[in-house]
């Protein structure tokens, strides 16, 4: 039977690597929960902006009807349905546990905004 060639070897040895650094990459993880939150669209923008903030995220921006927030590899959505009298947290980056984690303090720190004016 031949041998292959070097340069399929070689080629062989790079595909093989860069399909286990893939299969180690997995995608990224979410994690969502919501919460009961019978305030006004502008009331509810203000909060979750703030429950961004104490949760550790850096850039945060209001949208129409949500807040993005991002901190290095982690994206939050937190989303006023004022409609519905609730708030939707979605997380999304490279570790479950840590997006999990985010979820948490999102929601912690969106609840005990509860007290503030704008209910």
């Amino acid at each position: 039977m031949p041998r292959p060639a070097p340069a399929a070897l070689a080629l062989l040895s790079a595909l093989a690597a860069n399909a286990a650094s893939t299969a180690a990459v997995a995608g990224p993880s979410m994690s969502a929960s919501w919460t009961a939150a019978a305030i006004s669209l502008e009331a509810c923008k203000e909060r979750s902006q703030q429950a961004a903030k104490k949760a550790g995220f850096k850039t945060i921006r209001a949208l129409q009807y949500s807040v993005f927030a991002e901190s290095g590899d982690y994206s939050a959505m937190l989303r006023c349905a004022t409609e519905k009298e609730a708030v939707f947290f979605a997380v999304a980056g490279p570790r479950v546990d840590r997006a999990n984690r985010y979820i948490d303090d999102l929601a912690e720190a969106f609840k005990a905004g509860a007290g503030d004016a704008g209910q």
